[in-house]
């Protein structure tokens, strides 16, 4: 009897797992953009979900700034490709791309800033966009001169 369960148990391990579909997506094929949309000018590539309880938004009349968590199945370098092409066409200038394992994006539009984080992951990718306004530069600060340190200390 011990055998039959234990045959059962392994039969069930084994072909449940190959049951479930898994989606991939081809390397070649460019990614579409997801039809819902949290911030209408910075496009979501098909194929990935919101992690909501680690992403946030605020918007009103002065502004917004949102921290937005997504993972999917393509590719980072997929997403990579999407964020180079699709930003653009929704007015943002991409700025300077930095790759060491994670890809950043950086984007500006208007007086906002837009950071797109990509980080490949072992069954999946994950993809995190930052946005807010841009810094407002201090009129005190000369160039060269950091705001944190007082202006006699040295490094030691």
């Amino acid at each position: 009897m011990q055998r039959y369960l234990l045959f059962f148990f392994f039969l069930i391990l084994f072909t449940g797992c190959a049951s479930f579909p898994i989606q991939k997506t081809s390397p070649d094929k460019p990614l579409e953009s997801a039809s819902l949309l949290k911030f209408s000018d910075v496009p979501v590539p098909q194929g990935f979900r919101l992690i909501a309880n680690e992403s946030f938004i605020f918007q009103n009349e002065n502004g917004r700034v949102g921290l937005l968590r997504y993972a999917g199945s393509p590719t980072a370098d997929q997403a990579v490709n999407f964020y180079r092409q699709q930003m653009p066409v929704n007015g943002w200038f991409l700025l300077n791309v930095i790759e060491y394992g994670r890809r950043v994006l950086n984007f500006e539009k208007g007086e906002e800033t837009c950071i797109i984080t990509i980080e490949p992951a072992t069954t999946k990718t994950l993809v995190s966009i930052s946005l807010g306004p841009k810094s407002k530069s201090s009129p005190s600060l000369k160039k060269n001169e950091s705001p944190n340190l007082p202006k006699d200390s040295t490094l030691k």
